[in-house]
């Protein structure tokens, strides 16, 4: 009895010398948004435990890049726990404490062998070092109105003048037909007359983003190994034609729609589908703000068929968001603590089930729980559907480009897609453009220093399958 006395007492010590370490401190976290910043909060009491307080500041991206970059570049940082885009790692990887030292130094676990290939290797390592954890493994599925293709009616109009049978399309060009086939029909039988899709236009990344996911299905890749753009081959150019196809088939307003509005054109009725990110599939199913509760139907977003007849699809990852902790801090090891907190897998699958945090899974344990595959209980099939399309993409996604500068690469492009929705350049006239500005970027930065942090993920992404292929294009 009295050895256990003095185990007891011994453990409450070293608790009390641990607790000393990160007591009665507030940490600032750059989180973004505020359904980020409640990821976190879901955990206050446990982080309050170890007498840590929390702040939050709710940049938008662009904000907080810019934000960041200037206290990173006078060796300071305003916060403990950066939230960023995967896309910028290469520009923060050098101001960010790599998690192997915070894991050793503080005997954590990330358990970073539980996260999917994709993010592991892509999205948080840089130059074979991991910098960051994953917090939100975003990523692009077709969500569409079920009442819109189970309408006999609808199909029989629909094979009559297409030759073949209407369903969610798996091809671009299937897509492309599909809007058209809707677009000023009552699919719905409301009695009203509705839109034929919806896409997200809005300057500032939208375009880019939306630009992207055809981009990649049609065979694409940011560079070839010598860093030449290659967003103005033909996988860049069809990409392009096909949004410029379907702009007479969108809502009003459809260039200036983000996320919100466009998430919005599905959860109304206006659209028969839209490619959005995952957290939509979320709303969808929320009463509260969702008129297609009963009709919503997930699955990966479409591809090109090659000339076997084979699907390829390599589905966007736009933006997502990963956490690290400044080299600057003063507070890395309460920092680390409280990742360590909120991405274990209980913590991280907890976060993704709720619609309010915006956030998607990024571990395998988290896409293969029963929880996930059973967020509905009384919608079986779309349960499952939507958790099986998120997983496939996860594993199967292409993830943004991740150079030094990608900032200025991303807006360059976003803003020459914009141009040709805008009606002022064809489709090859405004990616040659963007190709012309993406080689004085590269020049300007360093064509040596840009093609070797290039090739750091190309070859990333070779070892995931991923290659160019032009000819799907064709």
């Amino acid at each position: 009895m009295f050895m256990i006395k003095i185990k007891s007492v011994i453990l409450i010590l070293l608790s009390f010398l641990f607790i000393s370490n990160v007591y009665g401190l507030t940490l600032k976290i750059s989180s973004v948004a505020d359904p980020y910043a409640s990821v976190f909060r879901l955990h206050k009491e446990a982080i309050s435990k170890l007498g840590i307080d929390m702040v939050f500041d709710n940049n938008p991206p662009q904000d907080t890049y810019s934000k960041n970059m200037l206290d990173f570049a006078a060796g300071t940082s305003t916060y403990d726990i950066v939230l960023f885009m995967p896309a910028w790692l290469a520009d923060y990887s050098r101001h960010l404490e790599p998690i192997e030292n915070l894991s050793s130094k503080y005997g954590l676990d990330f358990k970073l062998d539980d996260i999917v290939r994709t993010y592991r290797d892509v999205y948080i390592r840089w130059d074979g070092v991991d910098i960051a954890v994953p917090f939100d493994g975003d990523q692009h599925i077709l969500f569409y109105n079920k009442k819109a293709f189970s309408s006999q009616k609808n199909k029989n109009a629909f094979k009559k003048e297409y030759g073949y049978d209407l369903a969610p399309p798996d091809t671009w060009d299937e897509y492309r037909a599909m809007a058209k086939f809707f677009n000023g029909r009552d699919w719905d039988g409301d009695g009203k007359t509705e839109y034929g899709v919806g896409e997200a236009w809005q300057r500032g990344g939208y375009a880019f983003w939306w630009w992207a996911t055809k981009f990649l299905g049609n065979g694409g890749v940011w560079f070839d190994e010598d860093m030449n753009p290659l967003i103005n081959g033909p996988s860049g150019i069809k990409a392009l034609e096909n949004t410029l196809a379907i702009k007479p088939y969108t809502p009003p307003g459809t260039a200036n729609f983000g996320y919100p509005e466009l998430e919005a054109a599905l959860l109304n009725g206006e659209v028969p589908m839209v490619v959005q990110w995952a957290s939509t599939g979320k709303s969808a199913k929320n009463p509260d703000v969702s008129h297609i509760v009963n009709d919503v139907g997930a699955k990966l977003v479409p591809g090109s068929r090659d000339k076997y007849g084979k699907i390829y699809r390599r589905p966007g990852l736009p933006t997502g968001w990963i956490a690290g902790i400044p080299k600057y801090s003063k507070n890395k090891e309460a920092a680390a603590r409280v990742l360590d907190i909120i991405s274990t897998p209980e913590a991280s699958l907890q976060a993704a089930m709720l619609s309010t945090t915006y956030v998607d899974p990024w571990r395998k344990s988290s896409y293969y729980s029963d929880e996930w595959s059973n967020l509905w209980p009384n919608d079986p099939v779309y349960s499952k559907d939507y958790a099986a399309a998120l997983r496939t993409t996860a594993e199967t996604g292409f993830p943004d480009l991740q150079v030094p500068g990608t900032y200025e690469y991303w807006n360059s492009l976003d803003r020459e897609i914009s141009e040709a929705i805008a009606g002022n350049k064809t489709a090859e006239e405004a990616l040659d453009e963007a190709a012309k500005e993406w080689n004085k970027i590269t020049k300007r930065l360093g064509l040596a220093k840009q093609k070797k942090a290039w090739n750091l993920q190309y070859n990333s992404l070779k070892s995931l399958g991923i290659k160019y292929r032009p000819e799907l294009a064709r």
